[in-house]
């Protein structure tokens, strides 16, 4: 019998750095920014200025990509549904970190008024997400800092 030495918290962690209980924090809150941003998307449809118009209906067809990304299960019955269910799991948090700030800046700066930010927030809340899962949980400047001995960050801190 082969004993692991790893706890269970480093065994659920992928090659991404996130446990489970992170990923899941990270699906949860894209959902509810993409349910919030398609809410939002409808408050703008009720506009009278073209612009804004446009715009809610960028929110609503932006929403629905982002639940049709992190709530699959939703649109199973659809045919491209059970496609994206099993494409979704091979893009990195990165991409969709990049995705999700990129989709909360067209609405917010087009049309300007207070649905079309809002809802906006509901793409950067998903964005910020999955910035943590991006980062890890110490940062990419950890690792670095501990390999340089104590002596020498003193040394180059008197020195600057």
């Amino acid at each position: 019998a082969v004993v692991s030495t790893q706890s269970t918290g480093a065994m659920a962690e992928n090659a991404e750095g996130g446990t489970f209980w992170v990923r899941t924090l990270a699906k949860g809150a894209s959902t509810a920014g993409g349910v919030l941003a398609a809410v939002m998307g409808i408050f703008v449809l009720i506009s009278f200025s073209a612009k804004c118009i446009a715009m809610g209906i960028y929110m609503v067809a932006a929403g629905l990509v982002v639940l049709l990304l992190e709530a699959t299960m939703c649109f199973l019955f659809l045919d491209i549904g059970k496609w994206i269910d099993s494409k979704s799991a091979m893009i990195r948090p990165w991409q969709k970190m990049v995705l999700y700030f990129g989709m909360c800046v067209p609405a917010a700066v087009i049309c300007g008024s207070t649905s079309s930010i809002v809802g906006s927030l509901g793409f950067l809340v998903a964005g910020m997400a999955y910035m943590v899962l991006t980062i890890g949980p110490k940062g990419q400047a950890a690792p670095a800092a501990a390999s340089v001995p104590y002596a020498r960050q003193m040394d180059d801190i008197a020195t600057a």
